[in-house]
């Protein structure tokens, strides 16, 4: 090569593809799931890839930007908005990752929009009073103390259809302490009030540390949407709003603190939220004070 030769440039999608070995839509899709860090998301991630790609019905390499779209519309037509959104943007991060590595050309997601939640975390809390109603709405001592047990540890549904009774451990003065396994295998400790300690003590019988606190019939453990149908139920019952779920309790959990003087760093410890940005958003939805109140009610009334 004659001095001042320039190097041949290598496109940058060949350079890209060495950076992953599949060579098919499944196989971009499990390496995909395999990188992400919580089991709980990778169960719901493989889920909806595999959704996706039957729906897609061609290869992603020549899948144009309306055909995806098409697809995610026909797998999100009956659910919720919430739902349907996470499902959008799992899509968004299986092309994303797949384009980063080369093994797409462009990124069809990209064009994709995502549809705002259309329910602020304010209108998804309800009353200590609400939650009240709906122990006593639910069915059976075993979903009576599953709304508990999601209430007072402010647990996500992974986190409560995963506990088995090893997690948990009794306390001084009656009260239990739950290890809590959560996002990122992240481990917590979340202290329980003695009367829901008492109550799930009760529940526990004759069963093994291995086995699951809150059973089906079969002696496994209760499923994400078996707990979902059953809260929905037990809201509908209630007259609580609708589109209640696990995660309302964990919203009523955070405020229903705050208004009773707990410490935002106390909050985010039992929630297991990594940043407390994300604990003070319950502050913001639920503020005790405003600059409106300091307002001549007077004026409303001329």
């Amino acid at each position: 090569m004659a001095k001042g030769d320039k190097l041949p440039t290598i496109p940058a999608t060949v350079q890209a593809i060495a950076a992953t070995k599949a060579k098919t839509d499944e196989a971009l899709a499990a390496s995909w799931v395999a990188s992400l860090n919580s089991e709980h998301s990778r169960r719901n991630c493989d889920r909806t890839a595999r959704r996706f790609l039957a729906e897609l019905g061609a290869p992603l390499r020549s899948a144009t930007v309306e055909d995806v779209r098409d697809a995610l519309k026909a797998i999100t037509a009956d659910l919720a908005p919430t739902s349907a959104r996470q499902i959008v943007l799992r899509i968004k991060s299986l092309l994303s990752y797949g384009h980063r590595l080369g093994y797409l050309q462009f990124n069809a997601g990209a064009a994709i929009k995502v549809q705002g939640d259309t329910r602020s975390v304010a209108q998804r809390i309800v009353s200590e009073v609400e939650i009240g109603l709906l122990v006593r709405a639910a069915r059976g001592i075993r979903n009576r103390v599953l709304v508990q047990v999601a209430y007072a540890a402010g647990l996500r549904i992974s986190e409560l259809v995963s506990l088995t009774w090893s997690q948990v451990i009794p306390r001084d003065g009656g009260m239990v302490q739950l290890h809590v396994i959560g996002k990122g295998n992240k481990v917590r400790q979340v202290l329980l009030p003695a009367v829901v300690s008492a109550a799930l003590l009760r529940l526990r019988g004759e069963a093994k540390d291995s086995d699951p606190v809150f059973a089906n019939p079969a002696g496994g453990h209760l499923t994400e949407r078996a707990v979902n149908y059953m809260l929905k139920s037990a809201a509908k019952r209630a007259d609580l709003p609708e589109g209640f779920s696990a995660h309302w309790l964990r919203h009523a959990h955070a405020s229903h603190a705050i208004d009773r003087g707990a410490a935002l760093p106390v909050i985010q410890a039992t929630l297991g939220h990594g940043n407390i940005a994300v604990t003070n958003a319950y502050l913001h939805a639920r503020p005790g004070d405003s600059s409106a109140l300091k307002l001549d009610p007077g004026v409303f009334l001329r």
